[in-house]
């Protein structure tokens, strides 16, 4: 019996796709008559096949469906890019007519053109539809700064362009590195990338802006409370990323730093500026304009500490029991 199963179970795959002799077909009929285990595996072979057949179909089906949605996508994409066209046509025509300059006409053009990459550029992009629509929202943005600042006869876009590309540094840079393209090229550098590409456009928004004030006295003070604050977040960032410690001890060095710093921070930079001020008082019982900055600091400090040593204790039990249990 035992041979007869080895036999007639190397017969059923041909048996279930009709492809074996009749000779062979009647042998297997015979013995799933009387077999059991035979007739469950060949019934479990049919289940595999029409599983099989249905991923096949269904991917199928989603290809046509995402080929047919990334069609209707570019066509509709067309169609808005083509109403966009319309203002530019008509305020082109109103210019010429009226004898006008064309500054108008580029401030339009630009705006379109930044309003477009949100709506258009997601449609018509087969792929990689967020770091297109952010690259070209981004440069679209700063085009039109720099088109407004040329109209205006301005000086400053360069502390515009600067600021705006911070703050989407900081905003949609740490989204952007996860994209496809650059979360392959950039690997673990993905944190690193997005600090020092803040860190490159704030310096440059404060160079900026002491261009355009030319202020001697911004150039001595911005270095002074900037450097500081750089320092402290890189510190902190570097802690967060490459440090070896767990993360309840990380959060609890994070915190108590963060309340050290803001508590600190005032006397320190007055300091390297040459001049002294007095340390916050601590008067919980007495809140009035003088001491609401004391005190709110000395809470700041406190919580932190208090937070900060609690989530080290936590880290350090948490890591011993992690080492016991290995």
């Amino acid at each position: 019996m035992k041979l007869n199963c080895n036999v007639i179970r190397d017969l059923l795959p041909l048996y279930a796709d009709q492809i074996c002799s009749d000779e062979s077909r009647e042998l297997v009929k015979e013995h799933l008559a009387e077999c059991g285990d035979c007739s469950a595996l060949l019934g479990q072979m049919h289940s595999m096949e029409i599983e099989t057949r249905l991923r096949a179909e269904t991917g199928d089906v989603l290809r046509r469906q995402a080929s047919f949605f990334k069609r209707k996508s570019t066509a509709i994409g067309a169609v808005i890019a083509g109403i966009f066209m319309i203002p530019v046509l008509v305020c082109l025509i109103v210019n010429l007519a009226t004898g006008a300059a064309l500054d108008w006409f580029f401030i339009v053009l630009a705006s379109l053109v930044t309003a477009a990459s949100l709506i258009v550029i997601p449609l018509v992009m087969p792929e990689n539809k967020l770091l297109w629509t952010l690259g070209t929202f981004t440069a679209s943005l700063l085009l039109l700064l720099g088109v407004i600042c040329i109209y205006t006869q301005g000086r400053w876009f360069f502390i515009a362009a600067p600021s705006v590309l911070l703050g989407f540094s900081v905003c949609f840079l740490p989204i952007a590195v996860y994209t496809k393209p650059l979360k392959g090229l950039l690997g673990n550098q993905k944190g690193l990338t997005v600090m020092t590409s803040a860190t490159l456009f704030f310096g440059l928004m404060m160079l900026g802006i002491g261009t355009y004030t030319k202020s001697a006295e911004f150039r001595k003070i911005a270095p002074v409370i900037s450097l500081p604050i750089l320092v402290f977040v890189w510190l902190l960032f570097l802690l967060i990323r490459y440090a070896k410690l767990g993360g309840l001890l990380k959060a609890g060095i994070c915190t108590a730093g963060i309340g050290v710093f803001g508590f600190f921070a005032d006397y320190f930079i007055h300091m390297c500026m040459g001049s002294r001020i007095p340390l916050p008082v601590f008067r919980p019982f007495v809140w009035r304009v003088s001491t609401i900055d004391g005190n709110m600091k000395w809470l700041l400090l406190l919580s932190c500490i208090l937070a900060g040593i609690v989530l080290i204790v936590s880290g350090i039990v948490k890591g011993g029991k992690g080492k016991e249990n290995s």
